[in-house]
């Protein structure tokens, strides 16, 4: 029985606050998702042809901003005529970039290739270059012990030899003794005794005066004179570069044992490092992959060569790669990116057309002229397309040293302060530059455009706080607003509508990605444009009726075209 139970079976008081309490819990956290489900799915229907005005709620504006470009979308789709153009132009895009990027990866896999071999090569040669560098310190190591040991047995015999001539010239001296003593008692001279014969005594010349360097002279005059069988190593077989060289390690093993009299050891390694290296000394460029093609179509075939394109027919592959791999894959999204950018630079022409449909289906001004749309080469719009890049990159960057100034008092975090901070410096331009798609983010605000929140946080700092009260952060403050005054009315437009921005800002970053942005493209702009059409008409009805006098002229940001 539980402790919350009593003797009869029903529940204690405890046990009843116990009960209550979890459900109290459960309850909580299914009503708190129920709420924030609540404010998401509100967020994403806010959506209205007849008002504008963003939801209330950060949560809210947020998924409004996510969902705004599929309610564009979905205005698309539902007109037979911008459907049928919508589609069209997003597939046969999509395929453009595909058989671009197909044909692109032939001429990467290639250059990859080459790439790899020359790695290859200049490896393999330096590798071949410490090998050659080892054999001649072995090769060097073993005369040393050869002529050492040539020595020490040159004076061996010369120790030798002088203690038998010794011994000979002690005996001498003892039979001319002996007959002198003969001769003195008048013993009769009987036959002249002779000496005993004696061992053959070395030659000084050719043994104990021989020097090393005429010692291992004499090695290497025994070896080419020796036998032709002695004086080479074993064969070699002629079938592979493997097995020449397995049976020159075979040679070194046994000239090392001292297995095979005939060969020496530095001879041995030297054959071994020639095996090894000649392939490399005598190498041609490399050949076309239809010459490597065509060469091995024409060698003979062994059996195992016959096995292996076998495995290699029942594998998917695409220009050399298996579309099972991560090689394929990471190739073909490097090269539809490249080839994207190339399909959307020849019929932008077409996307300009599809916003222009999508704003009048949605109950907004068009901010482009009616034309047709054509496939062409606009080199204007790219030279302001670089220029754009260019000034982003700019934005980007000047704020570094400024990150780098706040990092400093964290010392061994400061290169993870450091990256996250860049992170969500690069975001929040990011989220800047998805306002500034459209051309009403360009458009002066009713009253005095002030500078944007990151100057104004580095003129208190360089201003108010002490330590940074420095003039020489003082005037990179001012050249950095410099640098982002002709930003400033679409960065005012953030700071008015950040949560909203932000939530577009995300499907335009996910929407970048191939083929999908063939499709997102035309969207952002319109989306950027429902967002900012309220203040912009509130701007321009304050102005028309003089209620807020104009900013002055150096506060108001230089008109711009569309990011």
């Amino acid at each position: 029985m539980a402790d919350s139970d009593t003797r009869h079976g029903g529940s204690s008081p405890e046990g009843k606050v116990h009960n209550h309490t979890e459900q109290g819990f459960a309850g909580q956290g299914g009503a708190r998702a129920r709420e924030l489900w609540g404010e998401v799915s509100a967020g994403a229907r806010h959506f209205s042809l007849k008002d504008r005005k963003p939801p209330e709620g950060r949560l809210r504006q947020f998924f409004y901003g996510m969902s705004l470009p599929f309610h564009i979308g979905g205005a698309l789709l539902g007109d037979p005529v911008a459907r049928r153009q919508y589609i069209r132009v997003g597939f046969l895009q999509s395929i453009a970039a595909l058989a671009l990027a197909l044909s692109c990866m032939t001429s990467g896999t290639e250059a990859a290739e080459s790439a790899s071999k020359r790695e290859s090569r200049a490896e393999a040669r330096a590798k071949a270059a410490r090998i050659r560098e080892v054999a001649e310190a072995l090769v060097d190591q073993h005369d040393k012990k050869e002529a050492a040991a040539a020595t020490r047995r040159a004076k061996e015999v010369e120790a030798q030899t002088i203690q038998r001539l010794q011994e000979i010239d002690a005996q001498v001296a003892r039979r001319k003794q002996a007959a002198a003593q003969r001769a003195g008692e008048g013993t009769p001279s009987g036959p002249e005794v002779q000496p005993e014969p004696t061992a053959v005594v070395p030659s000084l010349s050719g043994a104990g005066d021989e020097s090393p360097e005429s010692a291992s002279t004499g090695e290497a005059e025994d070896v080419a004179g020796a036998t032709p069988d002695a004086q080479k190593p074993s064969p070699i077989p002629a079938d592979t570069p493997d097995a020449r060289l397995e049976q020159r390690i075979r040679d070194v093993e046994a000239a090392a044992q001292g297995a095979d009299a005939g060969t020496s050891l530095a001879k041995a390694i030297t054959a071994l490092v020639m095996e090894a290296t000649k392939d490399l000394d005598s190498e041609a460029p490399a050949s076309s992959a239809k010459e490597r093609t065509d060469a091995t179509e024409d060698a003979p075939h062994t059996a195992e060569d016959t096995q292996a394109p076998v495995h290699e027919k029942s594998t998917w592959t695409v220009k050399g790669l298996s579309v099972w791999g991560l090689a394929f894959w990471a190739a073909l999204f490097a090269a539809l990116q490249l080839a994207q950018w190339v399909v959307i630079a020849l019929s932008r022409d077409y996307h300009d057309a599809i916003s222009r449909k999508a704003s009048l289906l949605t109950g907004l001004e068009p901010e482009d002229e009616e034309f047709p749309p054509r496939v062409r080469l606009n080199v204007a719009w790219l030279r302001k397309k670089v220029k754009r890049r260019w000034r982003a990159f700019l934005l980007l960057m000047v704020g570094v040293p400024a990150l780098v100034l706040i990092t400093l008092p964290f010392m061994c975090a400061s290169r993870f302060v450091f990256t996250a901070l860049f992170t969500a410096w690069g975001a929040w331009w990011w989220v800047v530059f998805t306002a500034a798609k459209s051309a009403r983010a360009w458009e002066p605000s009713a009253g005095a455009t002030r500078p944007p929140w990151f100057l104004r946080v580095w003129t208190v700092l360089t201003t108010r706080v002490p330590g940074f009260r420095w003039g020489s952060l003082q005037r990179y403050g001012a050249s950095w607003g410099r640098r982002t005054e002709e930003v400033f009315a679409p960065i005012s437009s953030t700071e008015r509508h950040p949560w909203v921005f932000a939530g577009l800002a995300v499907v335009r970053f996910l929407g970048s990605f191939p083929p999908m942005k063939f499709f997102v493209r035309p969207l952002i702009p319109v989306a950027s444009a429902h967002l900012l059409e309220e203040d912009v008409a509130a701007a321009r009805k304050a102005l028309a009726a003089g209620a807020n006098a104009s900013p002055p002229e150096a506060e108001v940001p230089r008109p711009a075209d569309v990011w």
